[in-house]
């Protein structure tokens, strides 16, 4: 009975691993089908096939709205406000070129509830959960932040860290090694964006971190541990 129990924990270890792999390459490739769709509206736009001039800015919608909560200082804004500004910068327009509506403001936060929260009318960016920034000196955390993220990879190559969603959540912390194959440095999917990286030279801080700020246990990335 002891070898099948073993049997079993193993196979649902196995498990575990290849479903938190899975979801890895599931959201860089709908990373990627977004870029591909403003690729093809561009070039449609050039071939005159689309109805009017789009103006691509290889930002999402939901990256511009951050963008302009950040600047101005988090300070809740309308969705009449949020789309007004979005245009007037240029930052995001519609496939067929026309301003971003007031209805795309309303249900793009809805859906990216983990980044917007709402107060009646009000809109703002949700603060940082506790958990990211409470760990200790050794554990850094990369949210919105590639270029940071890969910059720690390069300076700690015997490092270690885990893939999380933005909000950690106990069902998935994915403990991976500095190399892992995985993670292709594609300059086209953003990587620190729906799922972050919480880095450390340390595996025993990054370990006791997810179990004691999290509550949960970090699996390992089969390419990186198998």
């Amino acid at each position: 009975m002891a070898d099948l129990a073993d049997a079993l924990n193993r196979s649902r270890e196995i498990i575990q691993s290849a479903l938190a792999d899975a979801r890895a390459e599931l959201a860089a490739l709908e990373d990627r089908r977004g870029e591909l769709l403003a690729l093809i509206s561009e070039g449609e736009t050039v071939l005159g096939e689309a109805r009017s001039a789009a103006v691509p800015t290889g930002m999402t919608l939901h990256e511009a709205l951050a963008q302009i909560l950040h600047e101005n200082g988090n300070a809740p804004m309308t969705a009449r406000a949020l789309a007004d500004a979005v245009t007037d910068r240029g930052l995001y327009r519609k496939k067929d070129g026309s301003p971003v509506e007031i209805n795309q403001i309303h249900a793009r936060t809805n859906n990216y509830h983990d980044l917007f929260e709402k107060d009646g009318s009000l809109i703002r960016l949700r603060e940082e959960p506790s958990m990211l920034t409470n760990h200790p000196p050794s554990v850094t955390v990369f949210r919105d932040d590639d270029e940071g993220f890969w910059a720690w990879l390069d300076k700690h190559p015997d490092g270690y860290f885990i893939n999380s969603e933005r909000h950690p959540k106990p069902t998935y912390l994915v403990l991976h090694g500095p190399s892992c194959p995985h993670f292709t440095r594609d300059l086209s999917v953003h990587w620190t964006r729906d799922y972050i990286k919480i880095c450390s030279p340390s595996r025993h801080d990054l370990e006791e971190w997810a179990a004691g700020t999290v509550g949960g246990q970090a699996t390992l990335c089969s390419a990186c541990f198998g």
